[in-house]
């Protein structure tokens, strides 16, 4: 479907890690139908936003207080922020307590099921799932998401189960880009993140010939 060369081109990392990826990600794309070029591109682009170029495979949660609340403003007031700043665990459990699928604060299921995998796969529930669709216990083993092998399986079974084959299809970008994992719209009405995914999409699909 595309060489080594390719991959590192669509999803901009070194062509080292693009030989370490290929394999994998072909196997499993193959096996979800992201197999036209169109399709492609747009997988390998959003691959490559969630992951900086197949590099963060777990999500950081190391914020200082400041950044806490840019980015849980939901869940962190400054003074709450500070109290948490620089400690991840606490972050995660905080921040993601009582949804998806995960419970409270207490429980440690925020931290627990944090983003993993190419797509940052986040919650109790969504481990669940996407375990079940590719034959590995990720909610009992939720360190596997962050594998190659198995980081692969996750990005293409979430990509295809979210339905997101039929939006890169149609070449929305944008559609695909909210349905995936698109953050919320800052003051300047652009929402976080898309700036990149739409710049990273354009260049994929020049890397598989395909035009606006």
């Amino acid at each position: 479907m595309f060489t080594e060369t390719q991959l590192a081109a669509a999803v901009q990392c070194p062509h080292a890690r693009a030989v370490r990826w290929h394999e994998p990600l072909m196997a499993a794309m193959h096996r979800r139908a992201i197999t036209t070029p169109r399709r492609i591109a747009h997988f390998l682009a959003q691959v490559g936003h969630e992951s900086g170029g197949l590099l963060r495979l777990e999500e950081n949660l190391n914020y200082s207080a400041s950044r806490l609340v840019e980015v849980f403003e939901d869940y962190f007031s400054p003074a709450t922020a500070a109290q948490y700043a620089g400690q991840p665990e606490r972050i995660g459990s905080r921040a993601y307590a009582l949804r998806l699928g995960n419970g409270d604060e207490a429980s440690g299921d925020g931290y627990r099921y944090r983003g993993r995998s190419p797509v940052q796969l986040t919650g109790r529930a969504n481990y669940g799932w996407i375990g079940g669709l590719i034959g590995v216990p990720l909610e009992a083993e939720p360190d596997r998401a962050a594998t190659v092998e198995v980081g692969a399986e996750i990005a293409a079974a979430y990509w295809a189960g979210r339905g997101l084959n039929l939006l890169a299809d149609g070449n929305d970008a944008l559609a695909v880009s909210r349905k995936l994992n698109l953050g919320r719209t800052n003051t300047t009405r652009i929402p976080n993140g898309w700036t990149d995914r739409a710049a990273r999409t354009k260049t994929a699909l020049r890397v598989f010939g395909i035009g606006p």
